[in-house]
């Protein structure tokens, strides 16, 4: 019996560095390093040698939403501590401090939240694309390209560099992961004509057949094999928009956003949106285009009409 058990534990421990990776594998690269941030932020707040509490993680909140944190990303902080005490056996701990501290961050905090970043609706994306189109270079087309192609098939930054060339097929994009879909089923997703003549261009001019989508250019207009970096495809993003006048807080995330508020206009529905953005819920699309939903709802449509 000793033997059996003595077997089982050599059994268990072997697999630790394989269970270990299934751990970590449960969650996108980008929200693992967003976790590791959140921890390494509490960590260097903790006074020296105090173990994490309730009370302790309630204050570390007050401190950051004073400071003027918004709420989903004080909200980070507390997913990353549960999913830390969740994969370390005996760090478990109850959090009711913590849970009526961030439901009071929530309620105080709301107008700080995800609104803080603009979209970048259709006609902004066109006006930067060709601005990019016309400096002749291959950065240019391969910034036209990227930019066109997250406006087209709402692509979260992490997304877009991740493209392949063999990813694109005649009239779709293949996207093989993603945040909203962890295990890997993959999706296809429609590319307009204008976007795909670009890529073409692209493609044609930086001799790209295989491998990485969007790659680093050196001056010059030395492709180069490595795929870009989601902080140097941000970073395009955000320079173009700037170069084109296009004004506000622009980050990666405002294509998807844009697009969000493009489609309201154009008289989509909340599910359409949601079906396009691979939202889990409705929750976040209405919430991008709750302007353009709001010109389109019941009092715009019947009062409004009534009182010419």
């Amino acid at each position: 019996m000793e033997n059996a058990l003595e077997k089982q534990r050599t059994s268990i421990s072997e697999l630790r560095p394989q269970i270990e990776n299934l751990i970590q594998s449960s969650i996108s690269a980008n929200t693992k390093k967003a976790y590791q941030r959140a921890l390494q932020g509490i960590e260097n707040w903790l006074p020296a040698g105090e173990p994490l509490s309730d009370h302790l993680l309630a204050a570390y909140l007050t401190e950051l939403h004073e400071k003027g944190k918004s709420p989903s990303t004080i909200s980070q902080v507390v997913a990353a501590v549960k999913w830390q005490m969740k994969h370390q056996p005996g760090a478990d701990f109850p959090l009711p401090t913590t849970y009526a501290t961030l439901a009071g961050i929530r309620r105080d905090g709301k107008a700080r939240g995800r609104g803080q970043v603009d979209g970048m609706i259709w006609q902004d994306v066109e006006r930067v694309c060709i601005l990019a189109e016309t400096d002749g270079t291959l950065a240019g087309l391969r910034d036209s390209a990227m930019i066109r192609l997250m406006s087209d098939c709402l692509l979260r930054i992490s997304e877009v560099v991740a493209v392949n060339a063999g990813d694109l097929k005649e009239r779709t994009l293949s996207v093989q992961a993603s945040k909203s879909d962890q295990e890997g089923r993959g999706e296809s997703l429609y590319v307009c004509d204008r976007t795909r003549d670009i890529l073409t261009k692209y493609k044609e001019m930086g001799s790209i057949q295989e491998g990485p989508m969007f790659r680093q250019i050196r001056r010059g207009g030395h492709i180069q094999e490595n795929r870009l970096h989601d902080h140097s495809a941000r970073r395009i993003v955000q320079k173009r928009a700037s170069d084109a006048g296009v004004v506000g807080f622009i980050s990666g995330h405002s294509l998807r956003v844009g697009s969000a508020m493009s489609l309201a206009s154009a008289g989509a529905t909340v599910v359409d949106m949601q079906v396009a953005g691979r939202w889990k819920s409705s929750q976040m699309p209405a919430h991008y285009a709750k302007a353009e939903l709001a010109e389109r709802g019941a009092i715009a449509r019947f009062k409004d009409g009534k009182m010419q």
